[in-house]
């Protein structure tokens, strides 16, 4: 089986191998709505025990419409979060954890053409059950092991189209769990309405 490996680490990989990133302008993004909403058709935990795929929702809020890039400041929370009936075995979101830390990262692209906005979440918890024995483990992200969420920026309209969601977590079994997906939708929370982010 292959798993999915993508850590903190591989974002700084992605960031790198991209688009030359400047700083010397632009110091500030803007955002058309201080809410968002994205949908996963299957969010993937792969580990030792095999492999749970489940559809994921989650919602939340940026402190502000506007964006300073400092990499680590916390700059919203996911307020809500659903796993819906898994395909293969279970997942189960822990309320009581929520709200979770959103923090920039950075950006992928030369100014001022972003293509991407690289987040993470830290507080991230899940319990997450295999298929085949029903064994569970608790996933909890901390900053040394963040779930990471890439916005990704239609260049000509500055919309974000989709998420990517990744990351590698300790299980409470004592291994790790890889965990991955590209949601099918970005948009203001409670609305059809997409995202634009542009330059300020």
């Amino acid at each position: 089986m292959t798993f999915v490996r993508m850590s903190l680490s591989a974002i700084v990989a992605i960031l790198a191998l991209g688009a030359f990133v400047s700083i010397s302008s632009a110091a500030r993004l803007s955002s058309s709505s201080q809410t968002f909403r994205a949908t996963w058709v299957s969010r993937d935990y792969a580990g030792g025990f095999g492999t749970v795929r489940c559809p994921l929702t989650l919602e939340g809020s940026f402190h502000s419409r506007t964006i300073a890039k400092v990499s680590g400041a916390l700059i919203g929370s996911i307020t809500r979060a659903i796993h819906n009936s898994c395909g293969v075995g279970r997942a189960t979101v822990l309320p009581a954890t929520l709200p979770w830390h959103v923090r920039y990262f950075s950006f992928v692209g030369s100014l001022p053409t972003i293509t991407n906005l690289a987040t993470t979440i830290t507080g991230y918890a899940v319990e997450v059950c295999e298929p085949t024995f029903g064994i569970c483990c608790l996933l909890i992200s901390t900053a040394g092991q963040p779930v990471s969420l890439v916005f990704s920026r239609e260049t000509a309209s500055g919309e974000l189209n989709s998420a990517t969601i990744g990351g590698r977590i300790a299980c409470s079994g004592g291994f790790e769990i890889g965990a991955s997906g590209t949601s099918n939708s970005v948009t203001v929370l409670g609305s059809a309405s997409r995202i634009t982010l542009t330059l300020i």
